[in-house]
């Protein structure tokens, strides 16, 4: 399995990547679905958006995500 650091994002600022870390090491392995509304709840609560694109694909990647890994 991977180590989870296609999960980081070069172009996005440390809150944005706090949601996406805090999502995953809650969420990974959950349903796609499920992951995506955690996103958009946690990019809400810090005044950011992202495109459906990004939602998605994120979604998609943390719900495939090994939630064994640290990285």
């Amino acid at each position: 399995m991977s180590d989870n650091s296609d999960l980081r994002h070069e172009d996005d600022d440390e809150a944005v990547q706090a949601v996406v870390d805090r999502v995953l090491s809650y969420q990974a392995g959950a349903p796609a679905d499920t992951v995506r509304q955690e996103l958009a709840e946690g990019l809400t609560r810090i005044g950011e958006e992202r495109s459906d694109d990004w939602l998605r694909s994120n979604a998609e990647r943390i719900s495939n995500a090994d939630p064994a890994s640290g990285e």
